[in-house]
């Protein structure tokens, strides 16, 4: 049994459980939700709580489902990223990002991915190169079975830019 549920937040991100006649609803469903279960049959997009580096109030455009908004950080070239606090209960599947290479020098072109459980002990996954063509999903990892509580995307390289523009981010995972 698949369920939807839509609402919307002023902060962005969070947590929290709806209860629904006996049936409890864990985490937040992020991003678009026409999106769910875009990797196995029992995946879900779950997240807790999202953290950035920089420009903390644009953070909410990570996951507002909307191709036209987006999270632009704030300062040195290599020092910016995205972190994801997963439910303690899920079993992360996939992970994607989705920009922009008309965004030119802000777009994303080299990211590594780490995970663990506190954020002071991270380690990391992968790197992935990016070379998307116009406005893109990226997958960085999927069909995956992780039991982390923090995963984290560093933004190593932009296309020669500084800072950079990030349109969305998707987490999957299921309990």
């Amino acid at each position: 049994v698949r369920l939807s549920l839509s609402t919307s937040t002023s902060s962005g991100g969070g947590g929290g459980n709806v209860r629904l006649r006996g049936l409890t609803v864990r985490g937040l469903v992020l991003g678009d939700p026409s999106n769910l279960g875009r990797g196995e049959a029992d995946d879900t997009n779950i997240c807790k709580r999202v953290e950035v580096s920089t420009n903390k109030a644009a953070k909410k455009f990570l996951t507002d489902g909307r191709p036209d908004t987006h999270w632009q950080s704030d300062g040195r070239s290599g020092q910016h990223w995205i972190r994801l606090h997963v439910d303690a209960e899920a079993i992360i599947t996939g992970l994607a990002i989705q920009i922009n290479a008309n965004d030119g020098n802000y777009c994303p072109s080299l990211v590594d991915v780490f995970v663990g459980d506190v954020s002071s002990d991270l380690k990391k996954l992968r790197t992935v190169p990016l070379t998307p063509t116009g406005l893109q999903r990226c997958v960085l990892f999927d069909k995956m079975s992780l039991a982390h509580r923090i995963v984290q995307v560093n933004i190593r390289e932009n296309n020669g830019g500084c800072d950079c523009k990030v349109r969305g981010i998707f987490l999957s995972g299921h309990f």
